[in-house]
């Protein structure tokens, strides 16, 4: 697990997260409460994913987490 602080001075627990589909994900847990966020990986294998996650710098997941949805949504539009 990894912590990240975003550009408004919030702070977020990241982990990797499984769809029930099998499909990777990078979790954002906010401190303090509020809404779990998630944004895909590449990764096909839960090993691949926290290699993937530990290949990212802040600025990288900030991005992720700038396009990150709900974590109750899906990933794919329609």
């Amino acid at each position: 697990m990894r912590q990240l602080t975003d550009r408004s001075g919030s702070v977020w627990d990241v982990a990797v997260g499984r769809e029930s589909y099998g499909m990777q994900v990078v979790l954002f847990f906010p401190r303090g409460g509020g809404a779990i966020c998630k944004s895909a990986l590449r990764a096909d294998t839960r090993l691949e994913a926290e290699i993937e996650l530990d290949g990212y710098d802040d600025e990288e997941l900030l991005f992720l987490l700038e396009r990150a949805v709900p974590w109750e949504s899906s990933l794919f539009p329609g």
